[in-house]
Order: structure tokens, then sequence, then C-alpha cells
């Protein structure tokens, strides 16, 4: 009998002080110009956007998280 693969469920959520980036980094989404950038680690409580200038706090970044 084969098993169906089913691909893991994603879904958005936003980062806060237990967020981690693993060692290939992760992906954030600016919630003011909706652009994806990539980040190595969370030791920072605000971070300016490449690509729209706006500093935008931790808490508001987006993440992409996968449901266990």
């Amino acid at each position: 009998m084969k098993t169906k693969f089913t691909p893991p469920k994603k879904y958005f959520s936003n980062a806060n002080r237990y967020t981690r980036a693993g060692k290939n980094g992760r992906d954030i989404l600016c919630p003011e110009c909706r652009e994806w950038g990539k980040v190595y680690h969370f030791s920072w409580s605000a971070l300016g956007c490449t690509h729209c200038s706006a500093i935008v706090n931790k808490e508001d970044w987006i993440i992409e998280k996968s449901v266990k």
C-alpha cells in the first residue's frame, strides 16, 4: 500500500522573542512594502528594510512557519 505524500503546511506569523533563524538564515517579510529579505539571527529589536528603508520592530516582521 502506498502512502500519500502531503507537503508540509505553511502559514505566516509575526516574529517574536523565541524566533530562530537556523544556520541557513530565514526569510522575513517587511510589513510596510511586502518585500522579502533574509536574516541570519534575531538578536535585534528593530531592523531597517533594505527595500523601503523603513525601521520596523522585530514583532512586526512576518515570517513563514510550518505546521508541526
